[in-house]
């Protein structure tokens, strides 16, 4: 155990400390935990200090300086200062010296003789509900001594929870803030976070966030998609409360290959299309075609490629001709599914060169075309589809290789769950081949899609606020 006098302020395993310790150093001046001295911790807890400090005159959250004091019920509950129940009964001055007792940074060596429960430095003191976001109330707790809170905690980990507030978005009675393990990352996108959260308390923002479905994915989306270099680490969404009312926490994981991949695909050549394409499968009357990506991209990876499939699906059953949207969308659906959805590239070859057969057979006529589209919506069709064909095949040699390999039946057919992502594959595969295959394919259709065409307005401003 030690002091920390060299170093107060530790990063730990306990994410939320994480944020709350990159944004205590954005608001030293600094831009890493490691690099907070005492002088800058000091600087760090007056900023914060000061911030109070505006709201001691405030009538309510409404008021010009109301910005932390409507932002105290979420992350502050139960504290003295500024949202004690009888705030209205106290005089400035008392609200003043309420607040310095709370929030005055106490020595390096006033100390509780245990060590610190995250970093192991030498604990100030013991903390709780009203200091620790998501922490167990005193109220509640019936393993320690009546009056212990339980949680041992050093100056630095205290300060980095009392400035994780500047770390995270608001809106909708929720905070949200995105977790790495890569500092990297943490420290650009909770630097971000900081300015904008002091922008909007200056001007007195009060609740602020995009009003759309999944806004918070939406937003974690292009903070990840802006990001210049590659993550290493999964990262998490965290949207919680802290307030009395309802102390919530739900996590929206995404793992490291799919973080790199969602960045990644931006300087990959022939994805810019797919992209575009992949947010319009998405697109429903109440639902922009972004915000369900970004819903389905952190919490149902795999309904990324069923929404394209089905998409195309209804086009091609409507228009009785490839849609042009093929195109894109196999080349980023087959990268999606190596990449992220841990497809052997081997197999995703396989299914192309299937592919390939199967677009050489049906792009004869246009009921060749839809025979086959029909049938590859039912497991059972499918199979006799094929198994016409190779038959066929057998029956008048039109080819020395059968038309589907005992590899490739099995890929389909015989491959568990992951046969409905390989069935998937091979269906916008043979779109894309039909289309390129003959030009009778290449219909303008766009007068039958405008309204659709109207509707999707996704427009992502995909740089950094700097």
């Amino acid at each position: 155990m030690t002091n920390g006098t060299g170093q107060p302020v530790r990063l730990t395993p306990h994410p939320l400390q994480r944020v709350g310790a990159f944004a205590l150093a954005r608001l030293a001046g600094v831009r890493y935990p490691a690099e907070v001295g005492e002088r800058e911790l000091e600087d760090a807890v007056r900023v914060m200090h000061d911030d109070l400090s505006r709201t001691l005159e405030a009538q309510d959250s409404k008021d010009t300086n109301g910005f932390w004091l409507g932002a105290s019920y979420l992350f502050w509950p139960n504290s003295r200062v500024p949202n004690t129940t009888n705030r209205k009964k106290l005089s400035v001055p008392e609200r003043r010296d309420l607040l310095r007792q709370w929030r005055t940074l106490l020595p390096p060596d006033e100390v509780i003789g245990v060590p610190c429960a995250l970093c192991e430095q030498a604990a100030c003191g013991f903390y709780g509900k009203v200091d620790v976001a998501l922490g167990a109330s005193v109220n509640y707790r019936n393993t320690t001594p009546r009056g212990h809170e339980g949680l041992a905690l050093c100056r630095g980990c205290v300060a980095s929870f009392h400035a994780l507030p500047y770390g995270c978005a608001i809106a909708g009675g929720r905070a949200a803030t995105v977790h790495a393990w890569d500092d990297r990352f943490l420290e650009r996108m909770v630097g971000r976070q900081v300015h904008m959260m002091r922008q909007n308390a200056a001007v007195g923002a009060g609740q602020f966030g995009d009003a759309r479905p999944y806004a918070r994915q939406v937003a974690a989306l292009r903070l990840i998609r802006a990001y210049d270099d590659e993550i290493h680490g999964g990262l998490a969404l965290m949207v919680f409360s802290n307030s009395n009312k309802e102390q919530t926490l739900d996590v929206h994981s995404m793992g490291q290959p799919m973080a790199n991949w969602v960045r990644g695909i931006r300087y990959q050549p022939g994805m810019t299309d797919g992209w575009r394409y992949l947010k319009r499968t998405h697109h429903t009357p109440n639902v922009p075609g972004l915000s369900g990506l970004a819903r389905n991209l952190f919490d149902r990876p795999r309904l990324v490629t069923e929404r394209a499939v089905s998409y195309l699906y209804g086009l091609a059953t409507d228009l009785r001709v490839p849609p042009r949207e093929a195109l894109g969308l196999a080349t980023i659906c087959l990268n999606y599914a190596t990449e992220v959805l841990g497809m052997e590239k081997s197999d995703a070859e396989e299914i192309r060169a299937l592919a390939r057969r199967v677009a050489g057979e049906v792009s004869q006529s246009s009921g060749e075309f839809m025979q086959f589209i029909v049938a590859a919506r039912k497991l059972g069709d499918l199979k006799k589809w094929l198994r016409g064909k190779a038959i066929s095949q057998v029956r008048f040699g039109q080819a020395p290789e059968p038309f589907v390999s005992e590899r490739q039946w099995r890929l389909l057919f015989d491959a568990g769950d992951t046969g409905f992502l390989n069935r998937d594959l091979l269906l916008i595969c043979t779109l894309e081949e039909v289309h390129e295959l003959d030009a009778k394919w290449r219909t303008d259709d766009l007068a039958k899609r405008s309204e659709l065409d109207d509707d999707f307005s996704d427009v992502e401003d995909e740089g950094w606020d700097k």
